[in-house]
């Protein structure tokens, strides 16, 4: 998975050429360090999707202007636009569900 912040959320997130799931989290976060493993394997079993990481302690502006209230909250982005929202723990098949859309 790669890891965004303030200043490469555009190249590596808008810009990108494939649909990107993104994860606002925190260090300190129990959620999310249960979160990183399931999106490390969901990572692995979709190799059309990009996974990036964001801090929302080091990127607080990236997290602001997506109006990330609670974490974990993943984010799937395509086009450079937000098509999907989860907030909270999500397992394998909460996450098929918000990248097919359903």
């Amino acid at each position: 998975m790669i890891e965004a912040n303030d200043q490469t959320f555009q190249s590596e997130v808008l810009d990108a050429d494939q649909p990107v799931l993104v994860d606002f989290s925190a260090a300190w976060c129990g959620p999310c360090k249960m979160q990183k493993p399931v999106l490390e394997k969901f990572s692995a079993d979709h190799p059309e999707l990009k996974v990036v990481m964001v801090d929302v302690d080091a990127s607080p502006r990236v997290a602001q202007q997506h109006q990330v209230q609670a974490i974990p909250t993943l984010i799937l982005f395509q086009g450079g636009e937000r098509k999907a929202v989860a907030q909270g723990l999500q397992n394998a098949s909460r996450l098929e569900r918000l990248v097919s859309g359903a």
